[in-house]
């Protein structure tokens, strides 16, 4: 009779721990939170003085530490494109922010979109994910519950427009003009709710706002490096170079322009993020929705001071802020029992050349200069050989006429060659990629299948440059990002619940496994397309 009562006893505990876990509750609403270029150091190493929302995403989430985006042009566009389509943004066709089309022969948005007319405002562009064929986990979840709702937030059109799916209920984003705003692709006016919005935002009021510390200076300089460093941006262009607290706009400077290089721009994404749980009444029922907000200013930051910087912990100690207000509110509204948040980023960055250069690291920035003799050098050596044109190079990157090569006889080794020959020359490029020879590789290295992950067949150019660790394009102040190294391609994944408890894991995964998580958590099935596989947890 005691082993029977132990036995229920067991089964009881068993049953009672696994309902408490939450873990194969489905939830009514996911929130997914993208945090442009969020580096996971910026969680770690601010780790104690977290005390809101990231803290209470921390302490209730399962952190998979070891998370990279496997692909080989790490900026905004792909990065959106395999966390909301659980696809490799070269199998898509999202080869960067921008590309140059070879059909239309001109450089385009990777959210393009001639056909469709913006909604909301008379200034601003019109985006959609129109020019791709692929569906994201926005769509596998309509498909399966046809009264869920799919929203998504961002200041970014790009970042708006890939994570809710090719085809969300309403993507918002920033025209910077001081409105949110989106396309007639995907609906023919603004609920009303925006429209208020956008009334009450008052951008130009923030033109006397000045960014001061949340905290004592000191502690910044425990947690970061020093304020005034080498290779800050200066925000202050009429002014002497003192890239330094307190930080506001010049005179001249229009704040509809420049909000998004701000925190509060992140505070106002999450009160627009509000409004559309209240007024959507988003996971107010057992179809469950999906919400993604997308933070751009932290991009914007981190561009200008680099990750080390006391801009960005700032930055950082404000999100925290923010988010727990909001979180706070999703639990007043929805009840944190039934929501599920997912954090990571589209891509990570590199420090200041100039701060790892001081700490004993190789760096540089390629010199434009250089860089352009180079590519005046090859096009007047094939100009001299053909006779004429037989690419079409933007930037750095060669689009082979592949028709008129052919034509002329010429082979294709040739003109591979004198481009390595010149561009090898360049300070800081590593060597000289070509697509065909990718594609055709049995090479197993991470490097070269984060590559092979981002050629699509036609789109992508024939011949490309990479530049070597630790270097970057952009100078002479500033950061950047773009590589295939892990500093490029390293992010945070979190999975948060109410019901869950801090846990770390080590275990190796790629963003494009979101997607496939998010959907096996919904109970829907993930296509047979997808590139990523379900993360069990």
């Amino acid at each position: 009779m005691k082993k029977l009562y132990s036995g229920l006893c067991f089964i009881f505990v068993f049953n009672f721990l696994s309902c408490s876990s939450g873990k194969h509750e489905k939830p009514k609403l996911v929130i997914m939170l993208v945090v442009d270029q969020l580096r996971p150091d910026l969680l770690t190493r601010f780790d104690d003085l977290y005390v809101g929302g990231f803290r209470w995403l921390i302490d209730n989430g399962i952190w998979f530490t070891n998370t990279h985006h496997e692909h080989g042009y790490t900026a905004t566009g792909p990065g959106h494109a395999a966390i909301g389509f659980g696809q490799h943004p070269g199998k898509i066709g999202v080869i960067g922010n921008s590309f140059y089309d070879r059909d239309l022969k001109k450089k385009v948005n990777c959210v393009e979109d001639p056909s469709a007319k913006v909604v909301g405002s008379s200034h601003g562009y019109a985006r959609s994910f129109s020019q791709y064929n692929s569906k994201g986990m926005g769509d596998w979840l309509k498909e399966k519950y046809p009264l869920s709702k799919v929203i998504s937030i961002a200041g970014k059109d790009r970042s708006a427009c890939m994570a809710g799916g090719k085809n969300p209920d309403l993507p918002l984003y920033y025209n910077y003009h001081g409105q949110f705003i989106s396309s007639d692709y995907y609906v023919d006016s603004l609920p009303k709710w925006v429209k208020n919005f956008n009334e009450e935002l008052n951008i130009s009021s923030y033109a006397d706002s000045l960014w001061k510390k949340s905290l004592k200076n000191d502690i910044y300089q425990k947690y970061s490096r020093e304020d005034h460093f080498e290779g800050e941006t200066d925000d202050y262009l009429n002014a002497v170079y003192s890239p330094v607290f307190p930080i506001g706009f010049d005179r001249d400077v229009n704040p509809e322009n420049k909000i998004m290089g701000r925190p509060w721009f992140e505070r106002i994404i999450l009160e627009l993020a509000k409004k559309a749980i209240q007024q959507e009444s988003l996971g107010a029922d057992l179809n469950p929705d999906f919400l993604a907000i997308g933070f751009s200013a932290m991009d914007w930051i981190i561009h200008d001071y680099g990750p080390y910087s006391q801009e960005v912990m700032d930055a950082c100690i404000k999100l925290d802020k923010y988010l727990n207000s909001f979180i706070e509110y999703v639990d007043k509204i929805v009840g944190l029992n039934n929501v599920l948040f997912v954090l990571t980023s589209d891509h990570g960055g590199l420090p200041l050349p100039e701060y790892i250069k001081k700490n004993g690291g190789q760096a540089g920035r390629i010199n434009k200069k250089h860089l352009q003799e180079a590519l005046q050098w090859i096009d007047e050596e094939c100009e001299e050989k053909f006779s004429r044109k037989v690419y079409h190079r933007d930037g750095a990157n060669f689009f082979l006429d592949m028709n008129t090569i052919k034509k002329l006889g010429v082979d294709p080794q040739i003109i591979y060659d004198m481009v390595s020959k010149y561009l090898t020359e360049v300070e800081g490029i590593d060597r000289v990629i070509i697509k065909e020879q990718i594609l055709n590789s049995s090479d197993n290295d991470r490097i070269t299948k984060r590559l092979k992950n981002m050629i699509h067949n036609h789109k992508s150019p024939e011949i490309f440059p990479i530049v070597n660790s630790g270097y970057l394009y952009r100078g002479p102040y500033g950061t950047s990002h773009g590589t295939p190294y892990d500093y490029d391609t390293h992010v945070p994944l979190i999975f948060s619940r109410k019901q869950f408890r801090a846990v770390q894991k080590n275990s190796s995964h790629a963003t494009v496994d979101i997607a496939s998580t998010i959907a096996k958590y919904l109970d829907i099935s993930v296509p047979d397309y997808a590139d990523g596989v379900p993360i069990d947890f």
